[in-house]
């Protein structure tokens, strides 16, 4: 068979940034969703760990991420044993880990310090403020800042506020938060300052959220009030520093128990103590608690978290840059290599001609047939703007697929009965869904979005109905597989973008 490709190139311009926050999923974090967790950034690698699991499992392993292989490894466990709620933060390539509530319903003052090189935990002077949990911190240079948070129950909520120097490993009290006896404050620092906000007081039997923001100068030891965050007050939520910006989102608006979990942003520029609106993507799941990480000035990410469907292990990196304004080039290359194909199994064709495209943000290459296609190279190809890139020749391999519109899995379970799973449309060009009768037998399942490569693509949380976009995927056999809380697979089934 031979086959000759007229390809036609449509490039797309982009004009501005960030008109929403466009969230794709990554590698799930291993060993089950966790919520009030600690993390840090060191070198580039994102660490997390501790927590409860969504069944009241306290945790005490420790894990680190690599963002240039999406791989999760595990690490030395925190030998301050399982805790909930604890504080970490990094300082000079190493890792600071102190504070939080052990399974046995205790307080803990201890503080241990983790080198990634070996792998290994040191303790270091204790807090010295007492033991507590759901303290906040932020750092400066070389200097940590914690404070606030809970020695246990709602009659001791704290407001004092300290400083640890590592190469002293001594601690120094400085002046106390003036946001009141706060539990779970949101902090984060932007250059020479820190700032503390969105607090949660405790009175008369209700947790109250806050919008109210401070400001911390070190070299004056002063607190000064900053604007307040716009929209309802909240707590519980997260943050992330983008060139110069504070990104503070998520969280709840309601007290406790929570009822409410929100997934969208506001940014807040201290050149002109203003805040901007931000909302994410819907894929991006309402939460509290999630760490938000951004390495490089370049990179963000959002790990775990916790919503109305329990703890999540869902990774997300933010997409930089989204596209909110374009305008389109219809540049036309044509190429009539012929390539042979002889079978009909799934085989690598190389091609080594080669399509030169000058000066393109992003391309989008439409063909022209009439079957589903296996692609080596993806459809959708992401070109760096500036300079000449080659492209090989993407090479399609007709393969035929045989999927019902509607599949339907029939599951059983001893303590459910009968259990059915709907996945439609399959095929299908923007959304895939699926629906359980009895998704309450599997509870803190994830459902994940793979490619032919074995790559997780998205995570979601398994409920009733689950939708997932593949708008923007290549033309392809992807898998659905729902994942057990254990991690082993329920099930895997094939699904085709056409």
């Amino acid at each position: 068979m031979k086959l000759v490709l007229n390809t036609l190139f449509i490039l797309l311009i982009s004009t501005s940034t960030f008109a929403q926050l466009q969230w794709e999923s990554r590698a799930s974090l291993p060993n089950f969703g966790r919520h009030a967790a600690t993390s840090f950034e060191i070198n580039g690698k994102i660490y997390v760990g501790l927590g409860r699991r969504g069944d009241g499992v306290y945790m005490s392993d420790f894990w680190e991420y690599n963002p240039q292989t999406d791989i999760w490894t595990q690490k030395a466990s925190y030998p301050g044993g399982a805790r909930f709620i604890p504080t970490g933060f990094s300082i000079n390539g190493k890792g600071y880990i102190c504070l939080g509530y052990t399974s046995g319903g205790i307080a803990t003052s201890n503080l241990y310090e983790y080198d990634p090189n070996t792998d290994m935990w040191t303790a270091k002077t204790s807090f010295p403020g007492g033991a507590r949990y759901g303290a906040s911190a932020f750092v400066i240079g070389d200097t940590a800042y914690v404070g606030t948070g809970t020695c246990g129950g709602t009659s001791c909520h704290k407001n004092d506020f300290w400083m640890y120097v590592p190469s002293t490993n001594a601690w120094t009290q400085k002046a106390n938060f003036p946001g009141g006896n706060s539990i779970n404050v949101l902090g984060f620092s932007i250059g020479s300052k820190g700032y503390f906000g969105n607090t949660t007081t405790y009175s008369t039997g209700t947790y109250s959220p806050s919008n109210n923001f401070w400001e911390y100068n070190p070299s004056t030891n002063t607190w000064s009030s900053i604007a307040s965050m716009p929209g309802s007050a909240r707590r519980i939520t997260s943050a992330f520093v983008y060139s110069g910006d504070a990104y503070v989102g998520c969280g709840t608006n309601s007290g406790s128990p929570v009822s409410t979990f929100l997934n969208d942003f506001y940014v807040y520029s201290p050149g002109s103590n203003s805040w901007s609106y931000q909302t994410s993507n819907s894929s991006y799941r309402s939460k509290i608690d999630t760490e938000l990480f951004c390495i490089g000035d370049s990179t963000v990410f959002s790990v775990g978290g916790y919503s109305s469907s329990g703890s999540h292990s869902n990774v997300w990196q933010l997409k930089l840059n989204s596209d909110t304004c374009d305008y389109y080039d219809t540049t036309f290359i044509n190429d009539t290599t012929f390539i042979s194909i002889y079978d009909t199994t799934f085989t690598t064709v190389f091609d080594t001609s080669n399509v030169i495209i000058n000066d393109t943000i992003y391309t989008n290459i439409t063909t022209y047939d009439t079957t589903f296609t296996y692609q080596i190279d993806t459809i959708y190809q992401t070109i760096f703007d500036t300079v000449t890139t080659y492209i090989n020749d993407t090479v399609y391999h007709y393969v035929n697929v045989a999927v019902e519109d509607t599949l339907i899995v029939n599951l059983y379970d001893p303590g459910c009965g009968n259990i059915q799973h709907k996945i439609y449309p399959n095929p299908s060009s923007d959304f895939v869904y699926l629906s359980s009768n009895s998704y309450e037998c599997y509870p803190n399942a994830e459902v994940e979005f793979i490619n032919a490569l074995g790559q997780i693509l998205q995570t979601h949380p398994y409920n009733e109905l689950v939708t997932i976009d593949v708008r923007g995927y290549a033309r392809s056999t992807y898998l659905l597989r729902l994942k057990a809380e254990n991690g082993s697979t329920i099930f895997a089934k094939k699904i085709v973008i056409k």
